[in-house]
């Protein structure tokens, strides 16, 4: 896969704002959850790097993972025939 293609799987931080503002969340709750620093979140929120390094890729990962887990929410990437965004998974009742 090309490094290219890879930052297609990433969060932008268009995803990361919309995920906050579904949720409620402030910046600090989202840095506890994923266990970094509310400054992270807020650079990570603001940024547009060219190039994800191997530290921006891991702390993206932890977000997404503590979004998915906590909050059971999916995120949809990209592609040639929709835009990005994120929602609520639902809850299959049996």
């Amino acid at each position: 896969m090309s490094p290219r293609q890879e930052n297609r799987v990433l969060l932008t931080p268009r995803m990361i704002k919309a995920a906050r503002a579904l949720l409620g969340l402030e910046q600090a709750h989202l840095a506890a959850l994923a266990g970094v620093s509310k400054k992270t979140i807020a650079v990570v929120e603001s940024a547009t790097p060219s190039r994800v390094d191997a530290r921006r890729r891991a702390v993206l990962e932890k977000i997404r993972q503590g979004l998915e887990t906590e909050f059971d929410l999916e995120f949809i990437f990209a592609d040639e025939s929709t835009g990005e965004g994120v929602r609520i998974r639902k809850r299959i009742r049996c």
